[in-house]
């Protein structure tokens, strides 16, 4: 199984989820993208320190723009918001089957998952935590197949 997260830059909400996935599902090929990405912008230590919080390991990672061969070869697509969902159905539309919103499909709610990236101390905690909510009842539904 291949699972694709996208985000705007790559270096918070995506990355976070490809590695709190990738934890919860080992045997998994969990990568993760950005849309408008800049390769002068690197993880916030924040998120590094998220990571590390929840006994993931970091390791160095590179922002990644997305290209239509990340679409073709993933199993699964999540967007962290409405307005990427959207974006990748109207560009891509023979991909639509396999792009979710990543909280519709955990929770069937069609909302944003916000980007924490500019917030800071327990607000930016908070943010990071409802993420790996949102993850961790993907890895549950996609262990169960119950999509």
């Amino acid at each position: 199984m291949k699972i694709l997260f996208i985000c705007h830059a790559n270096v918070c909400r995506s990355f976070m989820a490809q590695k709190i996935l990738k934890k919860e599902l080992p045997s998994a090929d969990v990568f993760s993208r950005g849309l408008y990405v800049d390769p002068e912008i690197s993880v916030p230590e924040k998120v590094k320190d998220f990571l590390r919080q929840q006994k993931i390991e970091y390791s160095p990672h590179v922002a990644t723009q997305l290209q239509k061969q990340d679409l073709e070869t993933a199993d699964f697509i999540f967007c962290m918001e409405v307005s990427h969902f959207d974006f990748l159905c109207d560009k891509y539309a023979q991909y639509t089957d396999k792009i979710w919103l990543l909280n519709e499909f955990a929770f069937g709610e069609e909302t944003d998952m916000e980007d924490p990236i500019f917030l800071s101390g327990s607000s930016f905690i908070k943010q990071a935590q409802l993420l790996q909510k949102a993850v961790l009842k993907v890895a549950e539904k996609l262990k169960q197949h119950t999509f």
